[in-house]
């Protein structure tokens, strides 16, 4: 049949395929994957030092389609594809917090309270609102609150005489205990200060209601425990808040069981999906442990290893802190014969430390003082030694008064320093308490992160939350100026110490994720790796340092999902 002859229907479909084929081959071609969602015009720091900047992202079921120029992402752009214009805007990767703890008690809140008065006051306030006669707890003194640098009951004695009030100091070490309190704990002048533990004392022995260390145990233990309601709404808080400061990923230094109602409630929400930032759990490290919990332990990492919740760190403690003077040092607190309060000898902690090792997992010592420090590397090298391992990342938390020769130690031996920013502020209590106890010469090398930078370690920045906040952004200013918020000192507090800005936020982001054996995941932003990432209000690596604390985060993305976003950002 010729074309002449072809029914007219026939002609015209004929026709109207051959112009459909026509206009379909005039189309662009789509892409092969197609993006739901499309960042553009952004200055992006992408951590990456292969491409350490670019324009845009591109972000397809949670991971990073394309990380390159505005019209690399447009490539990917389909039908349903958001396209989202982020005004110029600096854009920098999730941020992780590297030591943080999970705040499950309601308590009231004495930060800087800077007096016995004002303490007293927020209590009263804090007590009014709970049933008659309930414990008063509350979390956030110092030493430099009290007259002498020197916390004593008596300032709770005459203001509670008949309730009983434990109060944990900011760094978690110290308690201070009423006379009621004490009396319920049955801690009397002729009770032995615990393992671990010192009962302050006055003359006849009697308690002054100062406990350092695991005799706070002695009290606290007496107070009712949070419900599981309380605490899944205190991981909602506290996670919320988290994520409204631009943390992606918690690295929680609480140690629990495996079966601790907090994994719990976790483990739910992995399962529900609703885990709103990821978290990396940590299981208690003991010397004694046996062969048997440990092995239990890696259980638990091989089993629960997801992007959102995973397990694979033990913490353990080998001293207290500098401003309880149970940090443990190699030379005596200024003024004293006193050294500290180490918690184990080297010769246990090493045979503990090894059979963790042996088992694969990574172990995290807090150790704060220089002889704490050189014990904790001291058996991270004999545990490579007799197991003849290599890569376990081990860690040192805190880290706050290293000697200097020991700085070396951690990149020969791959172990890594987990710091925290925000420790070296100079605010009172390290001006009137910290620097007087250590004297210039430890002073000089307290928290110093530039030392830890120029000696080629790993330093993995934390918040130790709620020691201090976990604003992301405020550690960064203290890194970078060693200064408080009001601008003090003016050449800041041993400025030779500083850092750079891009400096602090590789150890918030691309050493962080390094330090939990995610940075292949996340840490910077990379094609392939979760779509983790922080639009902030001002370019912080370009205005003046004063102006960190006035930038704010606008919107935090975990995984391709909207964590938070701040009001009014568009």
């Amino acid at each position: 049949m010729t074309n002449s002859l072809m029914p007219f229907s026939l002609r015209s479909a004929v026709a109207i395929g051959v112009a459909l084929a026509a206009s379909v081959a005039a189309l662009p071609a789509q892409p092969a994957e197609v993006a739901s969602a499309i960042y553009t015009n952004a200055r992006i720091w992408t951590g990456d030092s292969a491409r350490p900047s670019a324009q845009a992202l591109a972000v397809r079921d949670g991971k990073l389609l394309a990380v390159g120029s505005d019209a690399e992402a447009r490539a990917f752009r389909g039908p349903a594809t958001r396209v989202v214009d982020l005004q110029g805007k600096r854009v920098v990767p999730g941020f992780n917090d590297s030591h943080w703890h999970l705040s499950t008690a309601d308590r009231a809140d004495l930060t800087d309270a800077k007096s016995p008065a004002e303490i007293v006051r927020r209590l009263k306030a804090w007590a009014a609102k709970r049933p008659a006669g309930a414990w008063v707890v509350g979390r956030g003194w110092t030493p430099s609150d009290f007259p002498n640098n020197t916390p004593h009951r008596r300032f709770l004695d005459a203001a509670f005489p008949g309730q009983p009030v434990i109060l944990t100091d900011r760094d978690g070490h110290q308690g201070l205990a009423n006379g009621r309190a004490l009396a319920l704990a049955k801690v009397t002048a002729t009770s032995p200060d615990p393992a671990r533990g010192v009962i302050e004392r006055e003359a006849g022995g009697v308690p002054t209601g100062l406990l350092k260390e695991s005799a706070a145990g002695l009290v606290s233990r007496l107070v009712p425990q949070p419900s599981r309601a309380d605490i899944t709404r205190r991981i909602d808080e506290e996670t919320r808040k988290a994520v409204s400061f631009g943390i992606v990923l918690l690295q929680e230094a609480s140690p629990r069981a495996p079966e601790h109602v907090v994994y719990t409630i976790l483990r739910a929400a992995v399962k529900a999906d609703t885990m709103r930032v990821r978290y990396r759990a940590a299981v208690p490290f003991t010397p004694a442990a046996t062969a048997a919990t440990v092995r239990r332990y890696v259980m638990l990492r091989d089993s629960v290893n997801g992007p959102w919740l995973r397990f694979g760190i033990a913490k353990g403690m080998l001293d207290g802190t500098v401003d309880a003077k149970t940090a443990a040092m190699l030379e005596p607190y200024a003024g004293s014969d006193d050294t500290g309060l180490p918690f184990w000898p080297a010769a246990t902690l090493n045979r503990g430390v090894a059979r963790y090792d042996s088992a694969g997992m990574q172990v995290e010592l807090h150790a704060i003082g220089d002889k704490a420090v050189r014990t904790a590397l001291d058996a991270y090298a004999n545990a490579a030694r007799v197991n003849r391992t290599t890569g376990r990342r081990h860690r040192v938390e805190h880290v706050e008064v290293p000697a200097l020769s020991d700085l070396p130690r951690f990149k020969q031996l791959g172990v890594i320093a987990s710091t925290q920013a925000i420790f070296a502020t100079p605010d009172q209590t390290t001006l009137t308490n910290y620097a007087p106890l250590l004297g210039p010469e430890r002073s000089s090398r307290a928290n110093a992160f530039k030392k830890f930078d120029d000696a080629g370690a790993i330093q993995a920045f934390g918040s130790d939350y709620p020691v201090f906040p976990m604003d992301v952004l405020l550690g960064i200013y203290t890194a970078v100026t060693r200064q408080t918020p009001e601008g003090t000192p003016k050449a800041g507090w041993y400025p030779e110490n500083r850092i750079t800005v891009e400096a602090a936020l590789r150890h918030y982001t691309k050493d962080a994720a390094y330090a939990a054996f995610m940075e292949q995941e996340t840490g910077t932003l990379t094609k392939g790796k979760f779509a983790d990432f922080v639009v902030l209000s001002a370019d912080i690596l370009t205005l003046p340092p004063s102006d960190l604390l006035k930038t704010k985060v606008l919107l935090t993305i975990i995984g391709g999902r909207e964590a938070y976003r701040s009001t009014g950002f568009p």
